[in-house]
């Protein structure tokens, strides 16, 4: 009987240290994307808190005059940022009670941030 002798070599051949290095890569990559979508996800959930806060001051301020006019609408500062605002009054089945609709929209895009809806006993007039 001949014995076969084995040759072991110890270390990483070329082949296998660039595929590591291609798997680290993709892993890095991911990451990376993650977290940039993690930080345009913290910008725009504090773009819609901003606004929010500024339809509840705004909704607070129509609600506290003594006659509510529906149409109204304007800009309103917060926390360095500008919103447009527009303020609906729609009557309701109950001839006392009216729906005060508050849209907040973002004054360079438009697109509408908060939308407070809330309901008035009286007419105010």
């Amino acid at each position: 009987m001949t014995s076969c002798s084995t040759h072991s070599e110890s270390g990483f051949s070329l082949i296998e240290v660039m595929m590591a290095l291609v798997v680290l890569a993709l892993g890095g990559i991911g990451m990376l994307s993650l977290m940039q979508s993690s930080t345009r996800n913290a910008a725009a959930i504090q773009e819609r808190t901003l606004a929010v806060m500024a339809a509840e001051n705004l909704l607070n301020r129509a609600l506290l005059e003594s006659r509510l006019r529906g149409g109204e609408a304007g800009t309103y500062e917060l926390a360095g940022a500008s919103y447009a605002w527009q303020l609906r009054v729609e009557p309701t089945i109950d001839r006392d009670l009216q729906r005060v609709i508050l849209l907040v929209n973002g004054a360079g895009t438009g697109s509408e941030l908060a939308r407070l809806e809330t309901f008035r006993r009286g007419s105010g007039g």
